[in-house]
């Protein structure tokens, strides 16, 4: 079990630092491409303290850059940039229409783009519009070949590939029921001036039963990476490698002991976001709220706070 100041994680765990700190480990040679026992749960420092992360603020999507996170709150219409070493933050306004729910996020060219389950759409956001004071303008990418409704059990993730702003992968995280069984389906992208045309078949991923969900996603070295989460029932965390022809997931990561020990020191375990940078850590990032629509401009005091988490790659991860 996870504990603060030094406690062991498992009887084979390192030490667990939550400000931030590097910890010197040794992690084993095995399977699996992050070390999930040197984990460090993070702690920043916002410059609007409306989004601290004791706040309800609904962190879902994540990516990554030079060394700078990019994160959107769900349902606040903004945009945190968080700089991985010193833990800053900045939060930026979206233009977005009312009650959008962002829920993915990724980086292509000058540009960010995002995904609205709510909506059931895409947006791009100029990455030289952000830190300018007042609302962000975004332009609405029309999704097109695709058979997708807003509302919950949408869209949960987007990702360029190779950062390409052209070509996309796009989440709907679960479809079925338990009659028929339960699958995610991640649509193949192209960006046709302001619309995303599907260019191929979908990928299903056939899930074990309707309990999963395709959460996140993110592509790394020519590798679309997807975050696997189950609730309710008992809880599991895992990321896969999705094959590109078939839509059949790989494990590379169960994350599972880890994230169901952290609502112990405060945190939230409901993991959406997914990012690896250029050293090959794998951070993970948590929602901590579960709220219907919202017209309030800002997110109230939350139970649990926002999980950011960091993982280091093992000698298994395919850096190179």
């Amino acid at each position: 079990m996870m504990r603060r100041n030094g406690l062991l994680l498992t009887a084979l765990a390192v030490l667990i630092t939550v400000t931030g700190c590097r910890t010197a480990t040794s992690p084993e040679v095995t399977d699996e491409w992050w070390d999930a026992s040197a984990a460090e749960l993070l702690e920043w420092t916002a410059d609007d303290p409306a989004f601290e992360q004791i706040m309800a603020l609904e962190g879902s999507g994540l990516t990554v850059r030079d060394g700078i996170l990019y994160a959107v709150s769900e349902k606040y219409a903004r945009l945190l940039r968080i700089d991985s070493e010193t833990l800053e933050v900045e939060v930026d306004r979206l233009d977005v229409p009312i009650h959008t729910e962002l829920e993915g996020i990724t980086l292509a060219g000058d540009e960010a783009f995002m995904c609205d389950e709510a909506h059931a759409a895409v947006y791009r956001v100029a990455l030289d519009a952000i830190g300018r004071g007042g609302d962000a303008p975004v332009t609405e990418l029309s999704i097109v070949g695709a058979e997708i409704e807003g509302g919950k059990e949408g869209l949960e993730g987007l990702t360029a590939v190779d950062g390409r702003s052209d070509l996309f992968y796009l989440l709907l995280e679960r479809s079925g029921n338990e009659a028929t069984g339960c699958r995610s389906t991640i649509f193949p992208l192209r960006r046709v001036g302001d619309e995303m045309v599907v260019r191929g078949d979908p990928l299903i991923a056939e899930l074990e039963d309707c309990n999963w969900r395709l959460t996140g996603l993110f592509w790394w070295k020519g590798r679309l990476l997807g975050l696997k989460t189950r609730y309710p029932g008992p809880q599991r965390y895992e990321v896969v490698v999705v094959d590109p022809e078939t839509g059949e997931l790989t494990k590379v990561l169960d994350a599972t002991d880890l994230l169901v020990a952290v609502p112990d020191d405060g945190w939230t375990n409901n993991v959406e976001g997914i990012a690896v940078d250029d050293e090959g850590a794998l951070w993970l990032l948590g929602d901590n709220a579960v709220t219907g629509v919202i017209d309030d401009p800002a997110p109230p005091r939350a139970r649990q706070k926002t999980l950011l988490v960091k993982l280091p790659p093992t000698a298994a991860a395919p850096l190179r």
